[in-house]
């Protein structure tokens, strides 16, 4: 029995009560095809109206890492994701309004048809196959920069955001969808741009939520709660959320519990503070490491401008990690995202983005 599930603005399609391929091997959640190891195929998708982003290829190389960290730990090391980035970004001979369409799914669509066809996807796998597209536009025309979307020729804003003024992946003019086919045995997913350009705490949970969660079949989680497949990218980065014991059992993955986190890659937070600052405030980001780390080196970039520079802050921290890393100031009202390298004397090393908005003072 087929059963087609529309929730959230994500379509995923499930063959319920199926029995699993092997019972001690890890399996898509309807128990019909292995995913031991699971080749995803990674492409940048850019209408031909649009200019590539010029640091592209390190933004999918952190999500990638972020989200393979996690699918190993989660899945004990059952199952591999087996990550191919497609080399250059995919310029499409449609525009962006005609790639768009009428609707996020007609987005969708002709999104992962265009990649389909231009990588001849999914050609010969002896993994899981699942095509991720990570796109350069929204369904609806948005800057996810400055998080706003001209309506009556007036920017007005539309994002996530907590109440404590943390941004967090979630734009109505998104579009964000993935659909796993049990009959031809695949997974598509599709990232629009606020979904992963602009690194919003959260988004490495976007990413893996559409291009690997739905697409080997996990819907969101009933009742709802805030692991990774349910709300969890409106309030953590990856690292700081779970894939459930039961949707475990159901992929044949071990339940492990996550303790009292010792590895580096769970452990690591870097949030600014103040949460909103305001031009001229000193900013600094509040740090989390795991117990008895001994810092290696550190390094801090910002970035003020989508489309500009990312500026290495002076620094030269090792020994004992710090609790507080000053970053300075902004003169004006901006977006920032930043990025942290950390590695630790034991060779453990981590990388994580993040974003803030600097607000006038009312």
């Amino acid at each position: 029995m087929l059963t087609l599930i529309r929730s959230a603005g994500v379509a995923i399609v499930l063959i319920l009560a199926a029995p699993p391929t092997r019972a001690d091997a890890p399996h898509t959640f309807d128990g019909k095809h292995e995913i031991g190891t699971i080749d995803l195929s990674v492409v940048y998708l850019v209408p031909e109206d649009r200019t590539p982003l010029a640091d592209w290829r390190e933004r999918v190389d952190y999500f990638m890492k972020r989200i393979e960290a996690f699918h190993r730990r989660e899945s004990s090391g059952k199952s591999t994701l087996r990550i191919r980035v497609h080399p250059e970004p995919l310029v499409t001979k449609e525009t962006a309004e005609r790639l768009r369409g009428k609707s996020p799914d007609e987005t969708f669509f002709n999104s992962t048809g265009a990649a389909k066809a231009a990588l001849k996807w999914p050609g010969n796998r002896d993994g899981f196959p699942i095509l991720l597209v990570l796109s350069d536009i929204n369904w609806r025309e948005l800057d996810d920069f400055r998080r706003t979307r001209l309506i009556g020729g007036e920017p007005k804003h539309e994002g996530n955001i907590a109440g404590d003024g943390r941004h967090f992946p979630g734009a109505e003019s998104g579009g964000a969808r993935a659909i796993y086919s049990p009959e031809a045995g695949l997974g598509m997913g599709l990232v629009s741009a606020d979904g992963w350009r602009v690194p919003y705490s959260g988004s490495d949970c976007v990413v893996y939520h559409e291009g690997v969660g739905h697409a080997i079949g996990l819907p969101h989680p009933e009742p709802i709660d805030d692991s990774v497949m349910g709300t969890g990218q409106y309030s953590f980065w990856i690292n700081q959320t779970r894939i459930t014991p039961s949707q475990k059992r159901a992929l044949g993955w071990p339940t492990v519990e996550n303790k009292e986190p010792t590895d580096l890659f769970t452990a690591f937070t870097a949030i600014q503070s103040p949460t909103v600052p305001k031009p001229r405030e000193p900013v600094r980001l509040k740090l989390t490491w795991p117990e008895k780390a001994k810092l290696r080196e550190i390094k801090v970039r910002v970035q003020t401008d989508l489309h500009g520079p990312w500026v290495t802050l002076p620094g030269d921290v090792s020994g004992t990690p710090p609790a507080r890393l000053p970053i300075g100031s902004f003169d004006r009202p901006t977006p920032v995202s930043y990025r942290v390298d950390v590695t630790l004397e034991d060779g453990q090393a981590v990388e994580l983005w993040g974003y803030f908005q600097v607000k006038p003072a009312n």
